[in-house]
């Protein structure tokens, strides 16, 4: 069974393997070992710790005990009324078992709770068509990647 916890210091190490397994393992193929490379520094522990202390929210994924997902809640970057759902990641071997989707269950009853009218996910090239599923759509209806090689994609309350 998954449960869904808020984040706390005590599971960063747990969370800085899981992103960067991700992007060594999964996002490679999408963006190259150059570029992942350089954004695995993001995500070193010591930088996590000071990144998520900063969050809005943020919560984990536990399956007996053990951290098998993360999702991270913010203020937009561009608009004070937009949240941002960043670094959704889930261990490889788990992909596939719906985690992903309750991480992002999670921030969105957060949301609707705290009155949020909209979310935007900077989606990755690997996993914008799975939030397309769950009913995000193209930012202005473009599908389009920014000057990260992200989609942005979002869903209005």
């Amino acid at each position: 069974m998954i449960e869904i916890k808020e984040y706390d210091e005590t599971y960063v190490e747990q969370i800085s393997t899981i992103i960067i397994r991700n992007l060594l393992e999964v996002n490679v193929k999408d963006y190259g070992t150059k570029k992942v490379q350089e954004m695995t520094e993001d995500f070193t522990v010591e930088n996590l710790k000071n990144t998520l202390k900063n969050r809005r929210k943020g919560f984990v994924a536990l399956k007996n005990n053990e951290v098998v997902g993360t999702a991270g809640l913010d203020v937009s970057w561009y608009n004070p009324n937009e949240y941002y759902i960043l670094t959704v990641f889930v261990k490889p071997e788990n992909h596939g078992e719906g985690i992903g989707r309750l991480l992002i269950k999670a921030i969105e009853d957060y949301a609707i709770h705290s009155n949020f009218k909209k979310l935007v996910i900077p989606a990755s090239i690997t996993a914008h068509e799975f939030y397309y599923k769950l009913g995000y759509r193209y930012k202005d209806n473009q599908r389009l990647l920014n000057e990260k090689n992200m989609y942005l994609i979002e869903k209005t309350f």
